[in-house]
């Protein structure tokens, strides 16, 4: 038996964030009657979500893409725009792992794994997140300095990260975070402004010197072990 929202993402039906939404929704029946968050069940329950009877637990699967331009790290679009899954050829329910922003490229995992996801995403578990980015104006000493100081606030909380310089107007930057705009908002503080930005490594995972745009493959069982050992999922 495992509380609701966990099957939920077990199943492949979405996050373990988003099923709490639905349970809160009241669109989560568990044998003819309405969910709480906090109730146990299993797969040999009769489990409905929006209408439709969950019949089995779902292979877990793992991708990693090499986003593209032009693509929205969203399962569905409402204005049609080309999301990430339209990319994989898989009829699976799958979900991007975090987002990157609409003209950011590179690593990005892909999966049905909503415990997984959950994790890798939360700050709690300190997932690495490596970009480079090009800028229209290379930083001084004195704003690199800061921008590597324990001094950098975004939304009022403190940002850790270590920039460093690879050409006159291109950085690495690693760190924790993951927060929407958190990179763009980073180099803003500095007056300075993004020109081109890709993501070259995720948890450990990286595209680089296998994928062009747009292109993506299953991850290998080394690598869903590491994965599995960052977030504690092997305990």
């Amino acid at each position: 038996m495992e509380r609701i929202q966990k099957i939920l993402s077990q199943a492949g039906i979405t996050s373990r964030r988003k099923s709490e939404k639905l349970i809160k929704d009241k669109k989560v029946i568990i044998n003819g009657k309405i969910a709480n968050l906090g109730d146990k069940t299993s797969f040999d329950d009769e489990i409905i979500v929006d209408g439709v009877r969950i019949i089995e637990k779902e292979e877990k699967i793992y991708y990693l893409l090499n986003k593209p331009t032009k693509t929205i790290s969203t399962v569905k679009d409402d204005k049609n725009r080309k999301t990430v899954i339209d990319l994989i050829d898989d009829r699976k329910k799958l979900f991007p792992v975090g987002r990157l922003d609409w003209n950011t490229t590179g690593t990005l995992l892909i999966t049905n794994d909503g415990e997984m996801s959950n994790r890798l995403i939360h700050p709690k578990y300190k997932i690495n997140r490596i970009y480079r980015a090009r800028i229209n104006e290379a930083l001084n000493e004195r704003e690199l300095n800061f921008l590597n100081s324990n001094k950098v606030f975004i939304n009022e909380k403190k940002s850790q990260q270590k920039l460093t310089k690879v050409d006159t107007k291109t950085y690495i930057i690693s760190l924790h975070v993951g927060s929407y705009h958190h990179i763009k908002r980073l180099f803003q503080i500095v007056n300075k402004k993004i020109i081109k930005l890709t993501r070259i490594e995720f948890a450990g995972i990286t595209h680089v010197g296998s994928l062009s745009q747009g292109e993506y493959r299953l991850l290998k069982s080394k690598e869903i072990k590491w994965l599995k050992n960052l977030t504690k999922l092997n305990k």
